[in-house]
């Protein structure tokens, strides 16, 4: 598989994200392991399509615009900008206040794509921003 076809399976995921339903079978393994900010990874596509589906629901009209895909051999780095309006209770376990607010931050992904799978995932977040955006957290001093 070519540094192009790990792009593209990159790109694929975002693109049926932006879309509202993605294919997990075709697009990611069934041993995927998920690496994110502290936390344990966790293995396996159910954990993995949880993960994605909650953030689904949290964040319904999710839209992610990529800047750019980088790829070397197996891996494929995003940077991208997630934009939505978060209705969920909470993020990252901090409460956040009902109603919907909308936000902008960005974000860098990294894929290990294998046998045409995402396999591995790693991600850059800025939370601090999606929680003052969304009102979860002062910005004053």
């Amino acid at each position: 598989m070519s540094a192009e076809d790990g792009k593209a399976i990159v790109q694929a995921f975002y693109d049926q994200w932006n879309a509202g339903e993605i294919d997990f079978e075709r697009l990611v393994s069934s041993a995927v392991t998920n690496h994110q900010p502290g936390r344990e990874p966790e293995a396996g596509i159910d954990a993995f399509r949880r993960a994605i589906e909650g953030v689904m629901t949290a964040v319904p009209d999710s839209h992610w615009a990529t800047i750019r895909l980088i790829a070397e051999g197996e891996y494929v780095v995003c940077h991208n900008i997630w934009s939505g309006t978060y209705g969920g209770s909470s993020f990252r376990n901090v409460p956040t206040p009902g109603g919907g607010r909308a936000f902008t931050v960005e974000h860098v992904h990294i894929y290990r794509v294998v046998d045409g799978r995402i396999a591995e995932h790693w991600v850059v977040r800025d939370d601090l921003a999606l929680l003052q955006q969304i009102g979860a957290v002062s910005t004053s001093a």
